[in-house]
């Protein structure tokens, strides 16, 4: 009886095992292209690049005074901000 329990235990665990490592894999929800709009929405200019990173989107951007800035993009939650290194 024991045995049985300890086994159905067991077999419930491992079960749980392929989502909760798809939670940690989560693919971005925004897209390379939803970035460049997003960016460009909040920093208007035209795109010059789009590099895909670990968590974000790096755009960069000319502005119309001919001012080169980059923007960073979260690739879950879209949120955008200007990087300033």
């Amino acid at each position: 009886m024991f045995r049985s329990l300890l086994l159905l235990i067991l077999l419930s665990v491992l079960s749980l095992t392929p989502d909760a490592m798809a939670l940690g894999n989560k693919q971005p929800e925004v897209t390379k292209e939803q970035a460049a709009t997003l960016a460009q929405q909040r920093f208007p200019g035209k795109i010059l690049k789009v590099q895909t990173e670990n968590r974000h989107y790096r755009v960069r951007l000319i502005q119309a005074d001919g001012r080169v800035i980059t923007v960073l993009v979260d690739n879950r939650t879209g949120r955008v901000e200007r990087d300033d290194k």
